[in-house]
């Protein structure tokens, strides 16, 4: 093993503290952003490694903006340490919500490390002051030959881009400099501000990552609500015309919006797909929606219904009646019994301009 860790083709970070973390006995890292990114590379390792406790010490917050990467150092030392645990908070938060972590493997392995941080293996705290350095200490179990002890230092913090796909510069060392590296990092984890060692901001830790990220669990009732929201979001109905309004109440219908935004939808459907279902339950006014959808298309076309429902001579009740105020006996709209559909059909095959339009049960098909 080289001494130098560059992250080259054949060097990269992550692999070898893989290979180490599968050997160690406890872990101390001192990083100056933290992100998950960093944490999921090292999945591996503290999965087949289920003896190891491992301390994570970071530096600096981060927080992803339109320019990037802030870091969160200058006056914190003014902060109280409630502010700067939720400093380090907002940082995770902003850092796992992104398109990175959307992804099956991410959902699987995050928990994998909340279950580390119930269990007390994996423990976080904040420096007490802004701090830059990168240093990962291992202590190796004691069947290791040769070395029981070793830390790598440079530049890489404990990212994924910082372990393994940009250029870095870190040094492992075996030979001396372990007690005082170990030393420094003791110095600084006891002055540190709890994160998951104190229970009530564990707690909201947990909360935060559980309820607040890309990981938070969905019932079947909220992604169906969000499912249906998205659609209704997207969907663009047709302008429809102040004169259809001015039609209603000449002939004492109100006007309700939900009618009038089922015309808007109906009209765009059809421009979409060349004809449309209106359906809803009894006494909410598809008949209205239809014929003003009729009226709108200003098109001749004709209406198969029940005998019960199709209206008298006079025009004065059923189909006959709303085709009168809608306006639509001018365009050459009819009302046909479904019991007579030879007659439809030739008036059909006769007049290729018509639009039909079927009342069966519960909906109007076209």
């Amino acid at each position: 093993m080289k001494n130098f860790i560059t992250n080259s083709e054949t060097q990269h970070l992550n692999n070898r503290l893989i290979e180490l973390i599968e050997k160690a006995e406890e872990l101390k890292f001192l990083v100056g952003f933290f992100y998950f990114s960093g944490l999921k590379e090292l999945y591996n390792g503290l999965k087949n490694n289920p003896h190891v406790n491992i301390k994570i010490l970071v530096g600096l917050n981060v927080d992803r903006t339109i320019y990037g990467l802030i870091e969160h150092g200058e006056g914190s030392e003014r902060l109280s340490d409630d502010e700067k645990v939720e400093q380090f908070f907002k940082s995770i938060k902003n850092s796992i919500n992104t398109e990175q972590f959307d992804n099956k493997v991410f959902y699987e392995q995050v928990r994998f490390f909340l279950e580390l941080i119930n269990n007390g293996r994996l423990v976080i705290k904040k420096t007490y002051e802004p701090n830059h350095a990168k240093l990962y200490i291992f202590k190796l179990t004691s069947e290791q030959i040769g070395r029981s002890r070793l830390f790598i230092t440079g530049s890489s913090n404990m990212t994924s881009s910082g372990l393994k796909e940009q250029h870095e510069f870190n040094v492992e060392i075996s030979d001396y400099g372990f007690e005082d590296a170990e030393a420094y990092f003791d110095t600084l984890w006891n002055k540190a501000v709890p994160v998951t060692e104190h229970e009530p901001t564990k707690t909201k830790l947990i909360e935060l990552l559980k309820k607040d990220t890309l990981i938070k669990e969905i019932t079947p009732f909220e992604a169906y609500a969000y499912v249906l929201k998205t659609y209704l979001d997207t969907f663009q109905g047709k302008d429809i015309g102040q004169r259809i309004i001015e039609v209603l109440r000449e002939n004492g219908y109100k006007t309700y919006q939900y009618q009038l935004d089922a015309v808007s939808q109906a009209l765009s459907i059809i421009e979409q797909n060349n004809g449309v279902i209106i359906a809803d339950v009894v006494g909410l006014g598809k008949t209205v929606i239809a014929s003003a959808v009729a009226f709108e298309l200003k098109k001749r076309g004709i209406v198969i219904a029940p005998p019960g429902i199709i209206g008298d001579k006079g025009k004065t009740s059923g189909w006959k009646r709303y085709l009168e105020d809608f306006h639509l006996t001018s365009l050459g709209w009819e009302a046909y019994s479904s019991g007579d559909l030879e007659t439809v059909m030739n008036v059909i095959s006769n007049a290729k301009d018509i639009e039909v339009e079927q009342e069966l049960g519960s909906g109007l098909h076209p």
